[in-house]
């Protein structure tokens, strides 16, 4: 290969790999629209709320409060004034630190040892010495004696010779003496002793430090509800900190809680999109839409609620909405991930408050998942669900106020009752416009479509009343099934309702149209009566987009025939020509994406089959072979190979089939034997011929 082709490769190559990250890229749109809408609105209501009120409002250090701040959670803290006041006080009681010197206390130890022994002269000096051997033995025996005495009390205990003087003439009054021998013995004193005490600044601050370090914090404990600062008082920047321990923000921009919440959201946001990844049916762009816009409706009207001081439960809405619309398995990770992004966005990311909003969104998930698995089937049933949900909520945060120890008021019960009506009427009130806007379908809007009243339902009524009866049928077996299996009994009778108004186009075309003894199809050459039969599935689709029938009804359309062939009329053409293919007659599908789609396709091949008997059953063994044979054929077909039906499964459906079925032609035979009976009696002219 030469240089040319080799860059002629490179070149393919890089186009190629530039058009799959562009296909890429396009498949995960709805993924980035749906975490840009989240952040978009995060931020928006972050920087709102501190502009409009935060900035305004919120306590500044140095200035004074412009509310009174109450604790939210029980708490433990440090009183930095209290402690640095204690500790002053402490340090203060250390006025000097005196240090002995220790040469001039040997130096009176050992006068005084001499003083004992009775060496006077070594210790005393004329004329001090004269005048005391002057004086009798025994008036020399206890000035010593006194001097010895007091010189051992007092020595080492002042620090300048003007205390040390006051502390010898304090010993010698106490001392029996003569007022003579006491000067005599005062002046013995004065040359014995010598202050060895001195002052010692840097020792003294030493041990006032130690002091000081003694002493332990004031530790003081805040319950839920105590004032922390009142309305008027200074912030200091204790209590600042204070208030920031408790989740209250200052006036500052809240760089940090716009970070930790916008990372949140990212972090989150890859969770329901790995859960729908898993899905047999994917959302589409405008669905993840819609789960976006009730996100952010859910977390401003938390946060406009909590500017009046209350929670206002709005995974309460969450749920409802959600639950409704979307599958139940996604929405439990929807709607607990975004209620804990409420909360915060709402409350701040006090730990309490985080917490509350862990157990709360849980909780609504859960039981919102219990209570939606098996959809409502009516108004009044949907709103006492949420209504019920409401209250647990309620009990739930009175008792994780409780357990957490965090701050309520007496009104907290009033206010879950008054949450709980509010959401369960806004969601009521607002699903209609969500389906309108959004494609989505509720419980609500699958009785809607199916009341008879639907104006392509009266069409299949007057225009095809054959294909409209056979799609009763197809519903009441393919819901009776359903129900069995616990699936969404409404979209399966809703589908099955829809999935033949392709025959609207060509009603006559379709036997069970035709008037007994007619069929159209006898002019007709094979193929072109195998063409027009196989376009009732694209002429279905057609009127659905024109009617704005919901997307996911349209899957029953495309999908009830899947990718079958027209066995009957490709065999007559392949008589006519043997180069004639199946392609030409099959069905464009394609085949049952979902247990719902390929429940309806068996429901309509099980009826139709019966239905060309064109007769009653002598045993319900010869309907159980019906039944049993078609299914097989659909799954031998490679018809079911996307849908997870077990063998239990694919049990229940049959039984289901047979038992409804049973019933019908047991009714039919009973008609037919009654129809035998007044015919006769005419013939005859009995009574009752009329």
């Amino acid at each position: 290969m030469n240089n040319g082709e080799k860059r002629q490769t490179s070149i393919k190559k890089f186009i190629s790999q530039f058009k799959s990250n562009l296909e890429l890229k396009a498949s995960n749109k709805q993924y980035i629209a749906f975490r840009v809408i989240l952040l978009a609105v995060a931020s928006l209501l972050i920087i709102s709320n501190w502009f409009v009120f935060d900035r305004l409002e919120n306590y500044r250090i140095g200035h004074t409060s412009s509310k009174t701040y109450f604790a939210l959670t029980s708490s433990r803290y440090e009183d930095r004034a209290a402690t640095l006041e204690l500790r002053r006080k402490a340090a203060s009681r250390i006025i000097d630190v005196m240090v002995q010197d220790e040469k001039i206390a040997s130096e009176v130890a050992a006068k005084i040892e001499l003083l004992k022994s009775g060496d006077y002269s070594l210790v005393l000096q004329d004329p001090l010495l004269g005048l005391f051997s002057g004086l009798p033995k025994l008036t020399q025996s206890n000035i010593v004696s006194a001097v010895v005495n007091i010189a051992e009390k007092i020595r080492n205990k002042s620090q300048n010779r003007e205390v040390q003087t006051d502390l010898i003439w304090k010993e010698l009054s106490a001392v029996r003496l003569t007022q003579s021998d006491k000067n005599v013995a005062f002046q013995i004193l004065d040359k014995v002793l010598n202050p060895s005490l001195n002052s010692d600044s840097e020792m003294a601050s030493r041990l006032r430090e130690d002091v000081a370090v003694q002493i332990p914090p004031v530790v003081r404990e805040i319950r839920p509800g105590e004032v922390l600062v009142q309305k008027g008082q200074v912030v200091t920047p204790s209590l600042a900190k204070l208030l920031a321990s408790q989740g209250y923000p200052d006036s500052r921009f809240p760089f940090k809680h716009l970070i930790f919440i916008l990372g949140a959201i990212i972090l989150w946001s890859f969770w329901p999109v790995w859960i729908e990844n898993g899905l047999k049916e994917k959302l589409s762009f405008r669905q993840w839409l819609y789960i976006s816009v009730i996100l952010a409706v859910s977390w401003s009207l938390e946060l406009m609620f909590a500017r009046t001081g209350g929670y206002s439960m709005a995974v309460l809405g969450m749920t409802g909405w959600l639950c409704l619309t979307i599958p139940v398995s996604l929405s439990y990770h929807i709607v607990m991930g975004g209620g804990i992004i409420s909360v915060m966005i709402a409350f701040g990311t006090n730990p309490g408050i985080v917490a509350l909003g862990c157990i709360m969104a849980s909780f609504s998930a859960s039981i919102g998942r219990i209570l939606f698995l098996d959809p409502p089937n009516h108004r009044v049933t949907i709103w006492r669900n949420l209504f019920f949900l409401g209250l647990c909520l309620g009990a739930v945060s009175i008792a994780v106020h409780w357990g957490l120890g965090l701050f309520f008021t007496y009104q907290l019960p009033i206010l879950s009752l008054v949450f709980s009506l509010f959401w369960s009427t806004l969601v009521i009130a607002l699903l209609p416009i969500w389906e309108n806007l959004f494609d989505v379908i509720s419980p609500l809007r699958l009785l809607e479509l199916s009341h008879p009243s639907q104006p392509l339902l009266k069409r299949l009524q007057i225009e095809a009343p054959g294909t409209y009866h056979h799609t009763l049928m197809v519903g009441t077996l393919a819901e009776a099934a359903a129900d069995k299996l616990m699936m969404n009994g409404l979209l399966v009778k809703a589908g099955a309702y829809y999935h033949d108004i392709g025959k609207l186009k060509n009603p006559r075309y379709f036997v069970e149209n035709q008037m007994s003894g007619e069929n159209i199809h006898d002019e007709l050459s094979p193929s072109l009566s195998g063409l027009v039969l196989i376009s009732h599935v694209r002429d279905g689709l057609e009127i659905a987009e024109e009617t704005k029938l919901p997307k996911t009804l349209r899957r029953f359309i495309a999908e009830h025939h899947g990718t079958t062939v027209q066995k009957y009329f490709y065999e007559k053409a392949l008589a006519f020509d043997e180069n004639t293919t199946e392609e030409q007659f099959r069905y464009p599908g394609p085949s049952p994406q979902s247990r719902e789609t390929a429940l309806v396709m068996l429901a309509d091949s099980v009826e139709a089959a019966v239905k060309t008997k064109n007769k009653t059953f002598d045993n319900i063994r010869d309907l159980r072979l019906l039944v049993q044979n078609v299914i097989k054929q659909k799954t031998e077909a490679g018809q079911l190979r996307d849908v997870d039906f077990t063998m239990r499964e694919m049990a229940v459906i049959e039984s289901s089939f047979i038992e409804i079925l049973r019933s019908t032609y047991h009714s039919r035979e009973v008609k037919e034997i009654s129809a035998s009976i007044r015919a006769a009696a005419e013939k005859k002219g009995q009574p009752g011929s009329k």
